[in-house]
């Protein structure tokens, strides 16, 4: 069970911090995880062995999605008997070099279930991990160790990236959505 029921690990209280590895795969994160790498691998027509057609392009969503799924239970299986908790909590405060380092600290590091921060295992266990398996179907020029180290820090880079974005995006939306004052003119009222 420890491979489809993972990371039912518990942090303070009794609540497992993700959800179950089968309901994680229909999410949107699989999508994000997906969609958009497959994508701009189809426009940049990598690898070019899989040609640019619509097979091509189904090929990448299929080998991106495998990823995706490989690293998921790598992932939670390191984090079920290291007992890490990866969740990235948002700052929200402080400059931005604070908040930074807040993002590159969280990337890196979990949360165990006594409080204490430990090495996330997971997070490269997930990023190289989860490129070494794939380049069992990828073409035989990306199935080297050099490759690997390639594209598994690439995946670290985009975690790091994806725990920015989670700490500063809700201020940019604040100011790009700020709502303008109505041109409409107000009811009016009986005092009126």
């Amino acid at each position: 069970m420890l491979w489809f029921g993972c990371a039912e690990v518990c942090v303070a209280g009794d609540a497992p911090f993700h959800r179950p590895f089968f309901k994680r795969l229909f999410t949107v994160q699989a999508v994000t995880s997906t969609l958009p790498g497959a994508i701009l691998q189809q426009v940049h027509n990598w690898p070019e062995e899989w040609g640019g057609k619509r097979l091509g392009f189904e090929k990448r969503v299929g080998s991106l999605y495998g990823q995706f799924v490989v690293g998921c239970v790598i992932e939670d299986v390191v984090q079920t008997v290291h007992k890490e908790d990866t969740r990235y909590r948002r700052l929200g405060r402080g400059n931005f070099f604070e908040r930074t380092a807040h993002v590159v600290a969280d990337t890196f590091t979990a949360r165990t279930p006594d409080g204490q921060r430990t090495v996330a295992y997971s997070v490269p266990a997930n990023a190289y991990g989860s490129w070494a398996v794939a380049t069992l179907w990828s073409p035989r020029e990306y199935r080297t160790a050099g490759s690997i180290a390639k594209w598994g820090t690439a995946g670290l880079g985009t975690f790091a990236l994806t725990n920015f974005l989670r700490e500063f995006w809700p201020d940019v939306r604040s100011v790009v959505l700020k709502r303008r004052p109505s041109a409409r003119p107000l009811p009016h009222t009986e005092s009126d």
